[in-house]
């Protein structure tokens, strides 16, 4: 299972690091990597719970129920926070959710085996395991705290000094060079213009997009 939460990663080196140590794990362990079920979640966010929702995780637990997913199969995942962030109660919840059908669940930073047999043999490891997803959650958190917090600063700082937001707005517009207010693009207003011209004559959505 591959996971990381921005789109922007995929430029960097977590895409080929998971990948590359889920095939070394399964060469030395004697296991046949299934990369058909294609389980990533790029660009995903596991801090809300949507890689479980909505996202490939979620989807390979329905893989298991349908028998596309054979029990006895192992997950392996670089860490247990790729499986989930969210507060320490929901995160376990998944990853039970997991283990109880059978899977086992091996986080290859060090190789720790997760299965619902060793753990009623040894219930140490799942001690870990909740410290790990304490850990996950408070980071996002405290992340996004830190984000909530540089967003409230810079709208009070644009208030008192009359700026721009952001230099992200509509493709018509652009910041002044001064930067305390937008401008008409004009280059890109004139495209603007004449939807709203063909429109005025009559011409429908689609016949102004095949137009343009």
């Amino acid at each position: 299972y591959i996971r990381f939460s921005t789109p922007d990663q995929i430029k960097g080196d977590s895409l080929r690091r998971q990948l590359e140590a889920s095939s070394k794990y399964a060469a030395e362990h004697n296991l046949t990597l299934d990369d058909t079920l294609n389980v990533h979640d790029l660009g995903v966010s596991a801090f809300k719970g949507t890689n479980f929702e909505s996202g490939a995780l979620g989807q390979f637990i329905v893989s298991i129920d349908e028998g596309r997913v054979a029990r006895g199969s192992y997950l392996l995942v670089e860490s247990l926070d790729r499986l989930s962030r969210l507060p320490v109660t929901d995160a376990l919840a998944i990853f039970q959710s997991i283990i109880s059908r059978g899977i086992t669940i091996v986080t290859l930073t060090d190789s720790t085996v997760y299965s619902k047999e060793r753990l009623q043999d040894n219930w140490t490891p799942l001690l870990i395991a909740l410290v790990s997803m304490s850990r996950a959650h408070e980071e996002s958190a405290v992340k996004s705290r830190r984000v909530k917090a540089a967003w409230d600063a810079k709208k009070v700082r644009v208030k008192e000094n009359k700026e721009v937001m952001s230099g992200r707005c509509p493709w018509w517009l652009k910041p002044s060079a001064d930067n305390q207010r937008y401008e008409i693009n004009e280059a890109n207003a004139e495209v603007v213009r004449l939807m709203f011209q063909l429109a005025k004559d009559g011409l429908g959505n689609m016949l102004i997009a095949k137009y343009l």
